[in-house]
């Protein structure tokens, strides 16, 4: 497992971790499903989470 993964599955289990405590604390699993989502919608859409790699991974150099 690569670094990008450790990282992507920290971030996951740390937004299933605050969901957690949030849906325990109001003891409803429409929090705890909704604050999942949320934090991790969010986690993606600010490259926290990174699903695959990223395109300049993927950019060869060009030769002479």
């Amino acid at each position: 497992m690569g670094a990008r993964q450790r990282l992507n599955s920290l971030y996951f289990f740390g937004a299933l971790i605050v969901a957690a405590v949030l849906g325990g604390v109001t003891d409803s699993w429409l929090v705890f499903l909704l604050t999942a989502a949320v934090l991790t919608a969010t986690l993606i859409h600010g490259g926290d989470i990174r699903p695959g790699p990223t395109l300049r991974h993927r950019v060869r150099k060009r030769r002479r």
